[in-house]
């Protein structure tokens, strides 16, 4: 394998694996980034139709996306982006499903990434001292600010400062306009529910738009680009990341082991420093991987917290229709931009309606759009009406039993595969109850009515096809299918109650660094990618320091 020398190995290529790359390369350092998946070209990413659908009728026929076809984003992006499940399978209980969705390209999930960028407030890094329940972060909110401002400026984010603590203000270079009936919409929600209202915050348009360059929501379109640019960053497509092994007497990782996809080749590469980006379960998969239990030559994880506190977001959706705005001039032919500030939120964070006795602790926010979804007119089965949809999605509570684990069963190459234990408490269930009451409250306020999806587009057959999909049941979907999962590795401020430090470095193994979710020890509301990236820069410009 031909390599140049480097200083540091970054596995993963994705929101988190693009920002470390860059903090690092910036500094002189020498970077060598791992990716599971190929490097594509923009157009092969693109979404191109009829072709994507029958690739994802076959994707479905054949079980390669058998379970990742139940999320929306699957049916809207090329289903390219979605990793095969035949070679990269994962196992849970029949009964406790979680849907796992995996990119494995160069640029990771960032290329289908929904683009929103909601800052977490200061309660959020220590919601321990508001309800006693689990731990708190070991950083702040002040912490995090220099680094929130960084990724907002970097990628150029839209949106408005509206002074709302539960979604601190950020750095914006403008604002998406809300359509008309967005306005009405965040106007009567306010007015007879006092209701928060804002307009969301994020890119103008998303990896899955069809644009002759990657978009600055992808890292390939941003971080990862930039940090090619200086000459001191390389990449090694199609190559798996299977474990690193640490010397004894310095607990230290010296070698990290990697497999040729194409072939299977195992390869053993020297490390001086390891930064594990690779999106929260692959993570957690290399890290069981190479502890001692699995591994003689592995660290010990002293907490014994390692793959437990898995997290998701809980989430409920309802598409609904309103009277179309007597003033909209925009037909439903050229209908506006779906992005992550093309949009908006009721950002309630805990400050909750109180709809009945809140039986549950934490907060979650409602995302929604109306006249976005792009639906052409002759579609829709009442053109006096506009089409919107509500998405709530709420932070669930750290449980030692919902747990990724490595599995008997191995994937082609011989890996043990991740098992993964998770389901819903009593707390997310009735939070999703009051999300419901939420979302029926605040359409009703907008004169809106609830409809499922088939009463609002005429599809032929579209019976036949949206009756199994999960986004579109009564009841909230299975853990994994937010695309939210974080925890398992949890930072924290001793080695008895955390796998890693403060600047995610593992206790007894300080030169291999957790940055992407794996290492959150509490979910919040909020879409978690901006946070992330957040985090890994200030762990990345402490590494030179020390």
């Amino acid at each position: 394998m031909d390599i140049n020398p480097y200083d540091a190995i970054v596995v993963g290529s994705g929101a988190t694996g693009g920002i470390a790359a860059l903090t690092l390369a910036e500094q002189g350092i020498k970077v060598l980034v791992i990716e599971a998946g190929p490097k594509i070209k923009r157009l092969e990413a693109c979404n191109s139709e009829p072709k994507s659908t029958i690739k994802r009728l076959s994707g479905v026929l054949t079980k390669k996306h058998s379970i990742q076809c139940q999320h929306p984003g699957y049916w809207k992006n090329n289903p390219d982006l979605y990793s095969n499940e035949l070679n990269h399978p994962y196992e849970f209980q029949e009964s406790k499903p979680f849907l796992w969705t995996q990119g494995k390209q160069i640029g990771g999930r960032s290329l289908t990434w929904g683009g929103i960028t909601l800052r977490f407030s200061a309660e959020d890094f220590h919601p321990a001292k508001k309800d006693g329940f689990g731990p708190n972060w070991p950083i702040s909110y002040n912490d995090l600010c220099p680094h929130y401002d960084f990724v907002e400026n970097f990628c150029g984010i839209y949106g408005r400062k509206d002074g709302i603590k539960e979604v601190p203000n950020g750095k914006y270079i403008g604002e998406i306009p809300l359509t008309e009936n967005e306005n009405i919409f965040g106007r009567k929600v306010k007015s007879k529910l006092n209701y928060p209202f804002i307009q969301s915050r994020g890119f103008d348009r998303n990896s899955s738009i069809k644009e002759k360059q990657w978009p600055k929501s992808s890292s390939i379109g941003s971080t990862l680009k930039k940090a090619l640019n200086t000459g001191n960053v390389q990449i090694i497509s199609n190559h798996l990341v299977e474990s690193f092994e640490i010397n004894k007497l310095t607990e230290l990782a010296s070698r990290l082991t990697i497999i040729n996809l194409a072939n299977g080749h195992k390869e053993v590469l020297n490390c001086d420093l390891i930064l594990l980006c690779a999106s929260t379960i692959s993570t957690l998969r290399i890290l069981l991987n190479s502890e001692y239990k699995s591994n003689s030559l592995g660290f010990k994880d002293n907490s014994e917290r390692l793959g437990k506190y898995l997290m998701d977001h809980i989430s409920i959706c309802r598409f609904f229709s309103v009277p179309k705005a007597k003033n909209s001039i925009k037909p439903l032919d050229n209908s506006p931009d779906l992005s992550g500030a093309g949009s908006f939120f009721i950002p309630f964070g805990t400050n909750l309606p109180k709809i009945d006795n809140l039986r549950f602790l934490r907060g979650y926010g409602i995302w929604g759009a109306i006249d976005r979804l792009g639906i052409p007119k002759f579609l829709q089965k009442d053109p006096n009406s506009s089409i919107g949809f509500l998405i709530a999605h709420g932070e669930v509570l750290p449980r030692e039993k919902n747990s990724v684990s490595l599995s008997k069963k191995t994937d082609r190459w011989g890996v043990p595969i991740p098992h993964i234990d998770f389901e819903w408490s009593d707390n997310e269930l009735n939070m999703s109850k009051h999300m419901e009451n939420t979302i029926r409250k605040s359409i009703e306020a907008a004169n809106g009515e609830i409809k499922n999806i088939d009463e609002l587009i005429n599809i032929p057959l579209g019976r036949i096809f949206t009756k199994n999909l999960i986004a579109l049941s009564d009841s909230p979907p299975p853990p994994g299918y937010y695309i939210h999962e974080v925890g398992g590795a949890p930072m924290g401020s001793s080695e008895e109650d955390s796998v890693v430090d403060k600047f995610n470095k593992i206790w007894r193994c300080k030169n291999v660094l957790v940055l992407d979710g794996a290492c959150w020890p509490t979910s919040s509301w909020q879409s978690p990618t901006l946070t992330m990236m957040a985090v890994t820069r200030r762990a990345c410009l402490n590494i030179k320091k020390t």
